[in-house]
């Protein structure tokens, strides 16, 4: 039955137009396939502000905001991340980046830094999808 729900909402978020090219092009760049936790991160951050704004408006910006951040996304952000280390650790194939994190790095710096990761790949795949290459 979880199944099930997981490739419904996997189905539905890559059948929306920007959105759906986000999901796979962030797929992508992480090296991950199906995850459901990135599929419903995909919808929530406004990926049009710059990187340096989403990242104070999640509170990864360290000292700078004291607290006031957007908590439910943060929290969503910081479940995908955790989800991503823990299957790494069990590994499933992944981007060398972070299987690189994850190896190295003690579990909280690791999952604080796969935050960073994961959503500077989200802006990224955002940029490619909304704002194509001329050369394309």
């Amino acid at each position: 039955m979880e199944k099930r729900i997981s490739e419904e909402i996997i189905r539905l978020v890559a059948n929306l137009f920007i959105y759906g090219k986000v999901y796979r092009k962030t797929c992508e760049i992480l090296g991950v396939k199906g995850s459901t936790r990135l599929a419903i991160l995909t919808l929530e951050p406004p990926l049009h502000l710059p990187l340096v704004r989403l990242k104070g408006l999640l509170g990864l910006i360290p000292g700078q905001n004291e607290e006031r951040y957007y908590h439910k996304l943060r929290k969503s952000l910081a479940q995908c991340a955790t989800n991503l280390y823990i299957n790494t650790k069990r590994g499933v194939s992944v981007s060398n980046e972070v299987a690189e994190v994850v190896n190295l790095l003690p579990e909280r710096q690791a999952i604080y830094r796969l935050q960073l990761i994961i959503l500077k790949a989200l802006w990224i795949a955002y940029l490619m999808t909304v704002k194509p290459l001329a050369g394309e």
